[in-house]
């Protein structure tokens, strides 16, 4: 990690004040963004490498960087996050809706609240706009770590993603996603539910059809946890409810805003 270029306290509230965050990140001089995720809490739950000292890694869906820098503090050689910027890029159902300028907006503030993290850390993680469906040795490289975190519900072929981060992974994968509590209680065999009718949210599975997630696109599960609740920040807001997204009531919505999402993680190694 280089030295982080030297800016006053002011001047850098300034800048964390004038985006939208979506992860909660400690910054120099004591200051930690307002992010809708805190997933600071989650380092204590996942089993993330404590030194990853010479290993290239891979950050999938970076956002705005949390778990890409905590590789790079970890000791990481080389980091690469990758993430879109541009709406059209999604996973839409079709037919596909007109963008919005929230959406616009949205993605714009992913690189920039990572340029603003990464300026004030000193870091040197590479973010590149790239979809995880377009990972290959020939376009990124290996990797010896990769993580890939809440980001399956977002994508239409979830398998074929895990199996494109397969193709880039010499070493494990560390997959911490949202699952349903409710389908994973009822439910005896793998199951996901449809999410969404018109924005890019798609597959919520239970925990038996994760597991069957990464089993399908060539991976093993090494070890996997119960199920979790993954902290919200200073920045969330209720779970959108309209006509085409199904969150259920707005008491769920309510409990999931003050009690955060559902989540397990899988460790694995390709097969």
């Amino acid at each position: 990690m280089a030295s982080a270029p030297a800016q006053s306290r002011e001047e850098l509230e300034r800048k964390v004040a004038s985006a939208r965050w979506y992860h909660s990140l400690e910054l120099p001089r004591g200051i930690v963004t307002p992010g809708e995720y805190d997933l600071r809490p989650a380092l204590e739950r996942v089993p993330f490498p404590i030194s990853l000292e010479g290993r290239r890694c891979l950050d999938v869906g970076t956002r705005d960087g949390f778990w890409a820098f905590e590789m790079e503090r970890r000791g990481a050689t080389a980091v690469l996050g990758i993430d879109l910027d541009d709406p059209a890029e999604l996973d839409w159902p079709e037919p596909r809706p007109p963008i919005g300028e929230e959406v616009r907006s949205d993605l714009e503030a992913r690189s920039r609240c990572f340029d603003i993290a990464a300026s004030a850390l000193g870091s040197n993680v590479e973010r590149r706009n790239l979809s995880v469906y377009d990972l290959s040795p020939e376009t990124v490289g290996e990797f010896d770590f990769a993580f890939f975190g809440t980001l399956l519900l977002h994508l239409r072929d979830p398998i074929g993603a895990l199996m494109a981060v397969r193709d880039v992974t010499r070493g494990r994968l560390l997959l911490n996603e949202v699952i349903s509590l409710r389908m994973s209680i009822t439910q005896r065999g793998p199951t996901a539910a449809l999410m969404s009718l018109e924005d890019p949210f798609w597959w919520i599975p239970n925990a038996k059809a994760l597991r069957r997630y990464a089993e399908a696109a060539g991976w093993r599960v090494v070890r996997a946890s119960r199920p979790y609740l993954l902290a919200n920040g200073a920045g969330a807001a209720p779970p959108p409810l309209g006509p085409g997204l199904r969150y259920g009531s707005r008491l769920a919505r309510q409990l999931l805003l003050r009690a955060g999402a559902p989540h397990m993680w899988l460790e694995l190694e390709p097969r």
